[in-house]
């Protein structure tokens, strides 16, 4: 977690020092996760939502370090039953207030207006959800020559399984390329359906 006051011109060069020292000669940069399957995910999501980003808002924690609120509005909901609710809450670490930020490596970041695809657990009336697997739980949705598309954000994470061996190695997350937006709904679906319980993370 990095913390550290703005400086007209100097984010830049100061987060990417920041992020080299003490970083391995190997390749990988930011969070090391176990990176999930498309059903994994699935699994582990209280709710599956395709919505629009209309509000991100950051807030101080108790322990001094920043968080931000990102109210959703629910376009489709392909898992969870709130059939009235039309908009969501989800929470996720770090954000900026005033002249103060702090940037958690792996946590996923959106934009106002964007639409996008989360896997979010937890939360309920008055509690935010959180996405599952950091930024593997988001997935941003766009529009090339008429046909939506999606792909998973995996911004600041590297993900790695075990092997048949128990050794890790990286892999490439649930959804390794761009799709289209109506396939990857309709697996989503099928897993549903096939999942409706759901598992603990």
């Amino acid at each position: 977690m990095l913390r550290f006051p703005l400086r007209s011109g100097l984010i830049g060069p100061l987060l990417a020092a920041l992020l080299m020292v003490g970083l391995p000669a190997s390749p990988a940069k930011g969070s090391i996760v176990q990176g999930l399957e498309l059903h994994e995910l699935v699994a582990h999501a209280d709710r599956i939502i395709l919505g629009r980003v209309l509000f991100s808002e950051s807030f101080q924690l108790a322990n001094g370090q920043l968080g931000t609120w990102h109210r959703i509005g629910v376009e489709r909901e392909i898992r969870g039953r709130a059939p009235d609710e039309r908009e969501v809450i989800v929470e996720t670490l770090g954000g900026e207030m005033g002249d103060i930020a702090m940037r958690v490596e792996g946590e996923p970041s959106f934009r106002v207006g964007e639409r996008v695809l989360v896997f979010v657990r937890d939360g309920g009336p008055y509690t935010a959800f959180r996405p599952v697997g950091m930024g593997q739980g988001v997935m941003r949705v766009s529009r090339e020559d008429g046909v939506e598309t999606v792909t998973q954000s995996r911004e600041g994470l590297m993900l790695v399984r075990r092997n048949a061996q128990g050794r890790l190695e990286r892999t490439p997350g649930a959804l390794p390329s761009k799709e289209r937006l109506d396939v990857v709904l309709s697996k989503l679906r099928d897993m549903v359906g096939q999942n409706a319980g759901g598992v603990d993370e």
